[in-house]
């Protein structure tokens, strides 16, 4: 039997490689994605820190001020050989083309002061003197175009910018973590020591210290300042890093390979299917092994025995073709960072272990069906499907998909909370599978009245393709289900982008009069404005009312427990001037109390009245009742509180000003016209942005789902291959008796049409289906409240009909050259 197997696999070629492209693909996919998260991990971990720093000391929170009388107290304890002071500011660098620079560092700590610690190493040019000189980052430096010897402009806080020359590029050497409590941010400016102080602040971001060995520097530090500092040690620093570069590459591994695993799932539809049908076409094959001895555990293992040689051969060709993605990857995950490649053995293992895995399992239940094959079956001319297998795929089906609109009828409530918005995502899931398993019972359903409209309308080629596609409803069903796999997830999460950005629109229409212009950060991401930037808007002329929100997300207990949610601190006069939410219950007066959005208060069990404690400090929880009820979807939601109330660090730190009045827009567009770290914009402008953010998120998913399209399509082509081969004889007579060659492909690109539209329109509406349980999960909506991507659907579908007709191309022109003699001999 396993001397057979090479000979068996070697005599179809076509076949062969349509089957290892499928294995490859979904391979590929999977090693890609974890080359690229290794190589993010692997360039991080590899990142130079300093080790010789033995403490560094920082603010345990705003409250603390450190200054260089506090580095000169640490300078004089026993111990301490040498103390540098760090300062941290905003410095935003203006490029050759006169924009900001998108910096690694959020803009409020791209600044620093030049020092020897070793936190910098010159690449180029010298370092700083004076005010009139600054060092740059390199990879700055790239994205601005300036060099040494380049003079520029900085954008300092309160909107103070000052000109400066580049005197040198360096690269910056971390210590510890750079992003979260402690971090050491990667600075894009560096002045000298005094000009620092001097633009971005006398308050110290940390001390750093460095102490003999067997001086425990924690309880020397402790001893000397007391509480309200933070005091970690170079060794606690480094282990932070390590831990951070970990985490990088988990979340990007949890980010990229369940995409990979769609393509993975419809390559095993793909291998599965290609499988079935070859033992339905080898049944008399695997009779007469059996008549003459073969035992069913023979067959079983020569069956196996194909699959895994595939596995090895498909692994191989698609771990090779994911190494050579993963810089693509790389690319458009983490564009303009400066990583390193890495292929790690379990990379490779990786690749091969899925290869061999999915294509093994793919193929057991054909191997198992092979190995029941009686030795009586030789006597057959055709393969026979067993209908019992169809009866019990239906009724299986059929009970996945009533229990799974009833849990989603149940928990459709729009303000239902987490836990039962997941039982219903996962139940339209379980209602998903239930109609691929219904698939065939569908396929007959919609093809036999096809089939008669083509006998009646249709032409040769029609009537031939239609029947065929019909013939087996099992072996169409599963073709087609690779692609209703694919084309369901773009159309779902089509219709989440779609609402996504209904959704963006109405709110922000919503809460933002016409006439407000909106002020932000440049920079976006954590930055912040300044209460300058605030005092200047209400200065500016045909300003009439501005205020500014300062959103965090800080923990919130009420009478039902604690959770986390965002709350907007905000002037009481924004309310019905500048913002206009619409209440549902109660009074927008935040002298009085908090405004909560609707379905956050029907989320958390609150009403008028309730009481509740926010906790943007925790030494200062502000403890208030629920005023006023206002009507917003998750996407805004948030709870506003009075300015007044807020602990004084974040009132400076404004996430967005909102202005009105008869000339704010143009008054405020040529006031900050100097000022390329702010944007001015109005309320359309907000909703351009949240829509183009909103589309470039989903981006990689239509590109993964794409290959899982392009898997499918492979599928159609191994189908249609594979009938051609069984239906020989049939067009060997066809031919015999006038069709011509011509009329033969035609008939199977009918075929190919018929399948994989089958298959689109299944697609589309399980995945319209999935889509709108999953927007109510994620945006707290009826499940109606959907917007369908009409244009995404029309690609889509016009999309599969070309693929269709490629896909048959092949098989086609393998039926026209089949020898007539020689098929009815």
């Amino acid at each position: 039997m396993l001397k057979a197997m090479p000979r068996e696999l070697l005599a179809h070629k076509g076949r062969l490689a349509m089957t290892l492209l499928a294995i490859a693909l979904g391979v590929a996919a999977t090693v890609a994605s974890w080359v690229a998260a290794d190589s993010v991990a692997t360039s991080l971990a590899g990142t130079k820190t300093r080790g010789d720093v033995g403490v560094a000391v920082r603010a345990a929170d705003a409250s603390t001020t450190m200054s260089s009388s506090t580095a000169k107290r640490l300078r004089g304890l026993p111990g301490v050989q040498r103390v540098h002071e760090v300062v941290v500011g905003k410095a935003g660098l203006i490029g050759r083309d006169g924009k900001l620079v998108a910096a690694t560092t959020v803009l409020d700590r791209a600044g620093t002061n030049w020092d020897d610690s070793g936190r910098f190493t010159l690449t180029d040019g010298r370092a700083p003197r004076g005010p009139g000189e600054i060092a740059i980052g390199r990879t700055e430096a790239g994205k601005s175009g300036l060099g040494v010897g380049d003079r520029t402009t900085v954008l300092l806080s309160d909107g103070r910018a000052r000109d400066a020359v580049v005197s040198g590029l360096f690269d910056y050497v971390s210590l510890g973590p750079r992003s979260g409590d402690g971090a050491d941010p990667v600075p894009a400016v560096a002045y000298d020591r005094e000009s620092a102080r001097a633009l971005l602040g006398e308050r110290l971001s940390r001390v750093e210290l460095v102490v003999q060995s067997g001086v425990d520097p924690d309880a020397v530090v402790r001893a000397a300042l007391g509480v309200g500092y933070v005091v970690s040690t170079g060794s606690e620093l480094a282990a932070a890093a390590a831990a951070e570069s970990d985490d990088t590459a988990r979340e990007l591994r949890e980010t990229l390979l369940p995409l990979a695993a769609i393509a993975l799932l419809v390559g095993m539809v793909v291998i599965a299917n290609t499988f079935t049908m070859l033992v339905t076409q080898r049944t008399r094959q695997f009779a007469l092994l059996r008549a003459i001895g073969a035992k069913r555990r023979q067959i079983r293992v020569a069956v196996v025995a194909e699959a895994l040689v595939l596995g090895l051969v498909g692994g191989t060709i698609g771990t090779l073709i994911g190494i050579g993605l993963g810089p693509v990857l790389l690319a458009v995950m983490r564009p303009g960072d400066d990583l390193g490649y890495t292929v790690s053995p379990v990379a490779v293992l990786l690749g091969y272990a899925v290869a061999v895995v999915v294509t093994v399992v793919a193929a057991s239940g054909a191997a198992r069906r092979a190995a029941l094959v009686p030795p009586m079956a030789a006597l057959r001319a055709d393969a026979v499907v067993p209908k019992d297998v169809l009866v019990r795929r239906s009724a299986l089906g059929s009970g996945l998909v009533v229990a799974a609109v009833v849990a989603v009828v149940a928990t459709a409530g729009p303000s239902e909370d987490n836990l039962t918005r997941i039982i219903g995502l996962l139940s339209a899931l379980v209602g998903a599978a239930g109609v691929l398993l219904l698939a065939p019972a569908l396929a007959v359903l919609l093809f036999r009245p096809l089939l008669g409209l083509a006998r009646r309308h249709g032409g040769s080629a029609v009537r031939l393709g239609v029947r065929n596609a019909a013939r087996d409803p099992r072996r169409t069903a599963g073709t087609a289900t690779a692609i209703t796999v694919g084309l369901g997830l773009i159309c779902a999460f089509g219709l989440l982008s779609a609402t996504f950005a209904t959704l963006i629109a109405s709110t922000t229409r919503a809460n933002v009069p016409a006439g407000t212009t909106v002020l932000q950060p440049a920079a976006g991401g954590a930055s912040v404005l300044s209460p300058s930037e605030l005092d200047k808007v209400r200065a500016t002329p045909g300003v009439s009312r501005a205020a500014a929100s300062r959103d965090k997300i800080v923990p919130i207990s009420y009478p039902g427990g604690r959770t986390e949610r965002k709350i907007s601190a905000i002037e009481p006069d924004a309310l019905g001037t500048v913002l206009t939410p619409t209440l549902t219950a109660g009074v927008a007066d935040l002298r009085r109390g908090v405004v909560i959005s609707q379905n956050q208060a029907d989320m958390l069990g609150l009403g008028l009245g309730a009481p509740i404690t926010l906790v943007p400090d925790p030494r200062t929880p502000i403890n208030t009742t629920i005023v006023g009820i206002y009507e917003a979807t998750e996407l805004g939601a948030s709870i506003f509180y009075d300015v007044a109330l807020a602990p004084a660090p974040l009132r400076d730190q404004l996430t967005i000003i909102y202005a009105s009045g008869p000339t704010a827009r143009t008054a405020l567009g040529e006031g900050f016209a100097q000022r390329p770290d702010v944007t001015v914009t109005d309320r359309e402008g907000l909703v351009a942005q949240g829509i183009e953010a909103q589309r470039l998120a989903f981006a990689l998913l239509y590109a993964m789902f794409g290959v899982a399209i392009v898997i499918a399509v492979f599928g159609v082509v191994n189908t249609l291959a594979l009938s051609v081969m069984e239906r020989t004889r049939e067009i060997g007579v066809l031919r015999a008796i006038g069709a011509s060659r011509a009329l033969v492909k035609r008939t199977i690109r009918v075929e190919s049409i018929v399948i994989s539209l089958f298959g689109a329109l299944l697609g589309v509406t399980l995945g319209l289906a999935v889509g709108a349980v999953m927007q109510h999960a994620m945006f707290g909506q009826h499940l109606w409240d959907i917007t369908v991507p009409i244009g995404v659907i029309l690609t889509s579908l016009t999309g599969i009909v070309v693929a269709a007709v490629v896909a048959a191309l092949w098989p086609a022109a393998k039926a026209a050259k089949t020898d007539v003699l020689a098929a009815i001999g």
